[in-house]
């Protein structure tokens, strides 16, 4: 079961307050704050302020008045004329936003609600015990196994780690066998 993700039509990931707790209901305002740029910090700011002028769910933005300051008056999304083609899709791609969040915020309740069903998670170790293969460019013999180990780590009990760096696909492993699994103690 793989928790599911946020897949919004735009914004960054410094941006989505999708916290319900943190937005408290005000799904148009987010959308419209992300559409403008803003950060998760300013706009858990802005729906805390709409909550606590108990504004209407669907509200986008509060009016200002002259030098900037806010009149109170909340516009709705509801209320928008859509009179361009532009302002248009740009209000069809907020609509796109709340319904994702709307999306994503269900399948998150479904999610944690199976989640608390399940049995905890284990921790396990699993162990292959494989000969691996890569191919380095090096002067010489010392030099390639320096190069090729440069990652190890000799154990006391006479194992060795790894830390396989390179690119994707770089090491190369070929077993015949089973992988032992054993439940790690905590």
């Amino acid at each position: 079961m793989q928790e599911p993700t946020f897949n919004p039509p735009y914004g960054g990931a410094n941006q989505h307050v999708t916290d319900p707790a943190k937005h408290h209901g005000y799904l148009h305002l987010v959308a419209w704050s992300v559409h403008l740029g803003s950060y998760s910090e300013y706009i858990e700011g802005r729906c805390a302020e709409a909550k606590a002028a108990g504004a209407p769910a669907d509200v986008i933005y509060e009016r200002s008045g002259p030098g900037g300051v806010r009149t109170g008056e909340w516009v709705r999304f509801s209320s928008i004329e859509t009179d361009t083609r532009d302002r248009a899709h740009s209000f069809v791609s907020m609509q796109e936003y709340v319904d994702e969040l709307v999306h994503f915020q269900h399948a998150r309740r479904k999610y944690h609600a199976r989640r608390k069903t399940l049995p905890p998670f284990k921790l396990f170790t699993v162990t292959l015990t494989v000969p691996l293969t890569t191919t380095v460019t090096a002067l010489n013999e010392e030099d390639a196994r320096r190069s090729a180990l440069a990652g190890w780590a000799q154990s006391p009990d006479g194992t060795a780690t790894a830390r396989l760096s390179g690119p994707p696909g770089a090491w190369v492993a070929n077993f015949n066998g089973i992988p032992t699994v054993e439940e790690a103690r905590r």
